[in-house]
């Protein structure tokens, strides 16, 4: 009887852990799908639109806008979707606790949009990849995760530095130098973080944020131009979206290979050893407008 209960209570303890792998992946997925879903067109751009020779300007004008509006609506539900995992407590994971505070509106879209996803997908593909890949396409997904991360970081630091070195110029150069300044922060948040690569794009994060705050000071000075800013918040929006198209197409892979499993299951076959995964394509440069907040 003694050996039953404690069977009994090793499977229990499996079937836990198997329904909460499910539930993670399930969660990330539909994050993930927030940026899928927000993409679809409505029934209305289904249509086949007329060749752009034979469009009036005001016809092209409102083809755009129609663009710019599709992709204010896939931020603004990345934003929501996003923040609730930044406040998710988890229990049962490691996790370094980090507050995230970041002044510049763009900036903090990234880090609302993007960050949790990305955590989320390091975590699960070092948790519950194996399931789905081999050992050695897991170690190629984390590096290519990896190298994104790391431009991220780099660059972060590098505008920073050179933000900080044209401020320090600017102030030598202007005995009237005009000291604006922030009300309150447009993301103030505790995250778990679950993982190292993300501690490191928290903080690049801030260097961003820094690296936008003496641009921004430095325009009130007359040093600086405010398509100069502009163009670093566009190269962060780039690098950061770039790393969440990835993990988006990680995460959906992930799940399409569970599923298939289940109905393997589901239709009493055994279910096969985990097929190769398909690589991600190298996440192309949106326009712009894609890139909105």
């Amino acid at each position: 009887m003694p050996m039953k209960a404690e069977k009994s209570a090793i499977d229990q303890t499996a079937h836990a852990a198997a329904h909460q792998v499910i539930e993670e992946l399930d969660e990330a997925t539909q994050l993930a799908r927030e940026t899928i879903n927000a993409q679809q067109p409505s029934a209305a751009a289904l249509v086949e639109p007329a060749p752009a020779a034979e469009m009036s300007d005001a016809e092209r004008a409102a083809r755009k806008e129609d663009r710019v509006q599709l992709f204010i609506r896939r931020a603004a539900r990345q934003r929501q979707q996003g923040l609730k995992e930044l406040e998710r407590v988890y229990s049962g994971v490691m996790v370094v606790d980090r507050e995230i505070k970041i002044f510049d509106p763009h900036i903090a879209s990234s880090v609302t949009r993007f960050l949790g996803l990305t955590d989320k997908t390091i975590h699960l593909v070092g948790r519950i990849g194996r399931h789905f890949m081999s050992d050695a396409q897991i170690e190629k997904l984390q590096q290519s995760i990896q190298e994104m991360c790391d431009t991220y970081v780099q660059e972060g630091r590098q505008a920073a530095a050179v933000a900080a070195e044209l401020s320090q110029k600017g102030r030598a150069e202007n005995f009237m130098w005009i000291e604006p300044h922030y009300l309150a922060p447009a993301l103030e948040v505790k995250f778990q973080v679950k993982s190292r690569s993300t501690l490191a794009l928290a903080e690049a994060a801030q260097h961003w944020d820094e690296a936008i705050r003496r641009m921004c000071e430095m325009e009130f000075n007359a040093c600086t131009t405010s398509s100069q800013i502009s163009e670093v918040r566009l190269r962060e929006r780039r690098l950061f979206a770039a790393l969440n198209k990835h993990c988006v197409t990680i995460i959906m892979g992930m799940s399409r290979r569970s599923m298939a499993a289940a109905n393997e299951r589901n239709d009493g076959h055994a279910a096969s050893p985990a097929p190769a995964m398909q690589e991600a394509e190298p996440a192309r440069a949106e326009p712009a407008e894609a890139l909105a907040d």
